[in-house]
């Protein structure tokens, strides 16, 4: 398989490394939630392995199905509103800062959509051309789909700082040649993506630190 339990367990581990030393560059609490990034995202991979050992029925259901609930949690209803939430907290213009807000607004009432499913219980997971397919998000899930998108890749486009802005292109383009080649696998081949690409969340905070301008809170403080 082109995915697997040993690939997001490998995925998981080398983006963890990453994810602890960007929170170890963390020095201000604005900065606390896009620092997280990278290891939450490496996290959710390692959960997304063993969602793979239940569906290779390597694992009990009773493993395997919190560990689809989880992951969906975290990638339909977290994330949504972490990403735009984290890049707002670290932006030094008030009127980009003003813009994200609507998206983090967009990405919560996604997230509240998305968690009424899962709630419902309709949440299933399968293999689909070695990928996983994550179904159940209701009648309106193209909206739902769509309005994610624009939640989540577009605050990275108004950032201040260039690694960000590259991270969210990154994820844009994933988007979509993932929906063009294998739309059914969009949730869980994205949500690895934006691990791997979540590197660049640690280049801002390297340049961050090695910069002698002022760290982006005494801007933002400045400007409120």
């Amino acid at each position: 398989m082109c995915f697997s339990a040993e690939a997001d367990f490998v995925t998981g581990a080398v983006i963890g490394v990453v994810g602890v030393a960007t929170l170890a560059k963390v020095e201000h609490p604005r900065e606390l939630a896009l620092g997280a990034v990278p290891l939450a995202l490496a996290m959710h991979q390692i959960v997304e392995g063993f969602v793979w050992l239940g569906l290779d029925h390597k694992a009990s259901n009773s493993s395997s199905d919190p560990a689809v609930y989880l992951y969906v949690v975290f990638a339909w209803v977290a994330l949504p509103v972490l990403l735009p939430l984290a890049i707002m907290l670290v932006e030094p213009r008030v009127d980009r800062r003003r813009l994200m807000a609507g998206f983090v607004v967009l990405g919560a009432a996604v997230g509240v959509y998305l968690l009424s499913s899962i709630v419902d219980g309709h949440v299933t997971a399968h293999v689909a051309e070695h990928t996983i397919q994550y179904g159940g998000a209701g009648s309106f899930a193209t909206l739902a789909t769509v309005l994610y998108v624009i939640a989540t890749c577009a605050p990275p486009l108004l950032a201040s700082y260039h690694p960000i802005v590259w991270f969210g292109a990154a994820n844009i383009v994933a988007v979509a040649v993932i929906a063009f080649i294998q739309a059914d696998g969009l949730t869980s081949v994205w949500c690895a993506w934006a691990a791997v690409v979540s590197v660049l969340v640690y280049l801002q905070f390297s340049t961050w630190r090695r910069s002698s301008v002022e760290p982006p809170v005494d801007l933002i403080a400045r400007r409120m």
